[in-house]
């Protein structure tokens, strides 16, 4: 009779256990139920679902879907507009991106220490970010206008140089875009830099100074490898940002001239949404998402090694 009841006991136990523990995390589930609702419903679902339409010749309104298989995937592969769309948006985003960093490490480092205005003047950075982008093409457009645009105006009265046409050369449209996307947006990444660089403790660089460090040793040996967990952030989320532009050459440009200016996801979108093939631009979707992960893995892999102080 003892050895008979010995095992319910301990089953019992286990399921009073197993039964507190349930209890205690129920709350944090709870917690997270709605934003996992959230997220399987706008985010995970159409991410399957967009997988499943680049699979079919999809025609809106019809209930029948013709199936294709990866046929819209070949189909990219002899797809000029494509190529040229991925190199006008991998050129922007490289421009941007570097630019962004340097730019936006460079002027937190200025305004590490407080000083009179520098609350004032990280309020000035950071103000064309709160910008909606239809404002920031109406301003982009009257800045690099060739006839009436301030940049010409001082080119043409300043340096007596020639009127350039900004917006409609195929070589210099990309930098132009790239250099308003930066006025707008640096503001996140310099904020960033310098809550990463005020974590730095003081007493590294004062000990590097008795040592007799200068600047240029103290930043590479002390703050560029403090910072780079700081880095690997934002260069993974402006990588990110910026390989899925769209609005700014959609305003700004419309894609012009010809397809010089024109975006990946500016060329979905019209694919989808003006052409109506919405399994062609599911492919080219599935694609951009593809690259994005291959490369943020890569950034990750790169600068794993780094981080890690």
């Amino acid at each position: 009779m003892t050895t008979s009841t010995l095992p319910t006991k301990a089953n019992t136990s286990a399921r009073d256990l197993r039964w507190k523990t349930v209890r205690k995390q129920l709350p944090n589930y709870l917690f997270v139920l709605p934003q996992f609702l959230f997220f399987s419903i706008f985010l995970l679902y159409p991410i399957f679902r967009g997988l499943q339409i680049s699979l079919y010749d999809w025609k809106i309104m019809l209930k029948d879907q013709q199936f294709v298989g990866l046929a819209n995937y070949a189909a990219l592969l002899n797809d000029q507009i494509f190529r040229e769309t991925m190199v006008n948006t991998v050129y922007f985003m490289i421009l941007t991106v570097a630019i962004n960093i340097v730019l936006a490490l460079l002027v937190a480092t200025g305004l590490k220490h407080s000083f009179w205005g520098s609350d004032g003047l990280r309020v000035l950075f950071y103000a064309p970010g709160i910008l909606s982008v239809s404002v920031l093409g109406i301003i982009a457009i009257r800045v690099w206008d060739t006839q009436l645009g301030i940049v010409n105006y001082f080119v043409t009265t300043l340096l007596n140089g020639p009127r350039i046409s900004w917006l409609g050369n195929p070589q210099i449209v990309i930098p132009a875009l790239s250099l308003t996307t930066v006025w707008w947006t640096f503001g996140f990444p310099m904020l960033v830099f310098l809550a990463g660089l005020q974590s730095i403790p003081e007493t590294l660089y004062e000990a590097a100074k008795i040592d007799g460090a200068g600047p240029t040793r103290t930043f590479r040996h002390i703050t560029l490898p403090l910072i780079m967990p700081t880095m690997l952030f934002v260069v993974v989320t402006q990588f990110i940002a910026h390989m899925q532009v769209f609005a700014q050459p959609y305003i700004i440009t419309a894609g012009g001239p010809g397809n010089a200016s024109r975006s990946v996801v500016m060329y979905l979108y019209e694919t989808a949404w003006k052409f109506f093939r919405f399994g062609y631009a599911s492919a080219v979707a599935v694609v951009l998402a593809l690259i994005m992960i291959v490369v943020t893995v890569i950034l990750f892999s790169i600068m794993r090694s780094r981080t890690e102080y």
